[in-house]
């Protein structure tokens, strides 16, 4: 349930703004929903196996550098390393779930121009038998992050956060077709949607004009706030009923691993608004630096290892 190719814009080409001091008592809080797992990569840098990843593990980190977040996830009795990582990061997991068996797994190999996955594979490992069960501290955060993983557990996290002020949703194409009944229940209560192109033609199966038109469509069907829609080497685009703006790619550092692009960018992005305590589209606008900014220093290194906190 880790997202490749999903390279957002980026102005900044240092690593995104770590901002402590004050960063735990400082605006609205965000829970985020997810997948907490390993990772075998094959990228034009190489292959890593074993690399700590997942969706949640990347929005995490890129969205703790800014405002509390608490982590809703499961991991097996092998995944203590990943909740050593979010302790490193001061992301409170009261809501994280340790089950006997093994931690979630996903293998794939990256296309070597467009940074998507050309082969995956995952094992769900403790997935499969997972309820999430959130702490009333998570329930009552201001911003709810919907990181990928199978909608109807998505559902129950949504279920348990009714004073979410946002709510944000990402999917995979596996799930738009295997799950479209859930996924159309969580669309409805969605304010931002993030997706890439292929997960946009996927929800609309029949020809758009192009993607932009497909973005501006979803937010008219599903009475959603703002689509991001991630282009890939091309940018990113925020989408809304009134306006819709491109963020072209700037220069940063090289490709080293695109997967966690993505996750990243929403962190970035919902970390910024926690902290702005805004949602408006002018607000969703300024706070996709921080979003591509993340993303930036996420694609520098294999894994999470851009955005992980430095050490002293």
């Amino acid at each position: 349930m880790s997202a490749g190719g999903d390279l957002p814009q980026s102005s900044p080409s240092s690593p995104p703004p770590e901002e402590t001091g004050e960063r735990a008592g400082a605006g609205w809080g965000i829970t985020a929903a997810g997948s907490l797992g390993f990772d075998d990569l094959t990228t034009t840098a190489g292959r890593r196996s074993q690399v700590p990843g997942g969706s949640a593990l990347y929005f995490s980190l890129a969205a703790a550098r800014l405002s509390p977040v608490r982590v809703a996830a499961v991991v097996g009795s092998d995944g203590s390393a990943l909740l050593d990582i979010l302790d490193a990061a001061a992301v409170e997991r009261s809501s994280v779930t340790q089950l006997a068996g093994a931690t979630y797994r996903w293998r794939a190999q990256h296309h070597p121009s467009q940074g998507v996955p050309v082969h995956e594979k995952q094992q769900l490992g403790v997935y499969v038998d997972w309820r999430p069960e959130l702490t009333p501290a998570a329930r009552g955060s201001e911003i709810l992050f919907l990181g990928s993983m199978h909608p109807a557990r998505q559902l129950e996290v949504l279920q348990q956060c009714r004073a979410a002020r946002l709510v944000a949703l990402d999917t995979m194409r596996d799930f738009i077709a295997s799950a479209r009944e859930e996924l159309e229940q969580l669309l409805q209560q969605t304010d931002v949607l993030f997706v890439n192109e292929g997960e946009l033609r996927a929800l609309f199966p029949s020809p758009r004009h192009d993607p932009l038109t497909a973005a501006r469509e979803a937010v008219e069907r599903w009475h959603l706030k703002d689509v991001i829609l991630k282009l890939g080497a091309r940018g990113a685009a925020t989408v809304s009923a009134t306006a819709t703006r491109e963020f072209p790619t700037a220069a940063g550092p090289s490709v080293v691993d695109p997967t966690g692009a993505g996750d990243a960018l929403a962190g970035g992005l919902l970390g910024r608004l926690a902290r702005l305590q805004r949602t408006d589209s002018d607000a969703i606008e300024e706070a996709m630096l921080d979003g591509s900014s993340a993303a930036r220093a996420a694609i520098a290194q294999f894994g999470a290892g851009g955005l992980m906190p430095m050490r002293e």
